[in-house]
């Protein structure tokens, strides 16, 4: 996905990206990228915490008002 966000980026088109996989998504550098610390499959939080949910997409999509590249931002959301 980081790969396609570049592609969209050089295009003109602003792109956010979250990630439960730092390492893997920091090698593919995306523009702009939240990570959380939550397992494969809750990525953007666990399933039915529609509070957590909130707060990762709109940590997320506030990337989208900054200029990339933007280094990326480590949300403080994790599995209980």
């Amino acid at each position: 996905m980081g790969l396609i966000a570049r592609a969209l980026e050089l295009e003109g088109i602003a792109t956010t990206l979250t990630s439960w996989n730092a390492g893997r998504t920091r090698i593919l550098m995306p523009p702009r990228a939240t990570f959380t610390r939550l397992k494969r499959g809750a990525t953007l939080g666990r399933p039915g915490d529609v509070v957590q949910q909130r707060r990762i997409l709109e940590a997320t999509l506030a990337l989208l008002a900054q200029d990339a590249p933007l280094a990326p931002v480590l949300l403080d959301e994790q599995d209980e």
